[in-house]
């Protein structure tokens, strides 16, 4: 079943086939919620939020976007709106699951360097600023395109365009070599 058919049986309030959405997307709410917010336990909480809020109120989707698209908004501002609950409650956790890198390896010298490096990548992407951080995330590990960051944002392209410059420069400047 193609995906505009399993959101119109969804919305007239087939299980199964929100079951089939949630089965088909949950991986990515996770990854993005993971990634911004940097702490699992938080991300599944999200991820589990965001299909329960759909299935308790569907007619919060609008066809009038692909469920895809819809999805990203929904997912943007959550993680959005957990960062700003908890900001100053904790900090984003090194050890999250933010990972750029697969453990490919090597000898344990290579091992532990890659893991510093990547912890280095984790910390400097956790201190951008909020959107510029979603931005990076949706852009780089979650491979969306630059339309398709600004629907999830609800901004332009341009702004996404000027919001990746800044993070990569940002990010740049964090890990660069004392």
């Amino acid at each position: 079943m193609r995906e505009a058919e399993l959101v119109a049986a969804a919305l007239a309030g087939d299980r199964a086939a929100w079951r089939a959405l949630y089965l088909a997307h949950k991986d990515f709410v996770y990854r993005v919620a993971v990634r911004f917010l940097g702490h699992p336990d938080d991300a599944r909480d999200l991820t589990q939020d965001v299909f329960a809020q759909l299935l308790a109120e569907p007619k919060r989707y609008r066809p009038t976007a692909q469920f895809r698209t819809w999805l990203y908004r929904v997912v943007a501002n959550r993680c959005l709106n957990e960062r700003a609950k908890v900001r100053n409650a904790r900090r984003v956790d090194d050890a999250s699951e933010l990972r750029a890198i697969p453990d490919a390896g090597g000898t344990p010298e290579e091992r532990l360097g890659r893991a510093q490096e990547q912890a280095r990548v984790r910390a400097a992407i956790a201190g951008l600023p909020e959107r510029q951080r979603l931005a990076v995330v949706l852009a780089r590990f979650e491979e969306l395109s630059y339309e398709e960051i600004a629907q999830a944002l609800e901004t332009t392209v341009s702004s996404v365009e000027s919001l990746l410059f800044r993070g990569r420069e940002n990010l740049a400047r964090a890990l660069a070599p004392d």
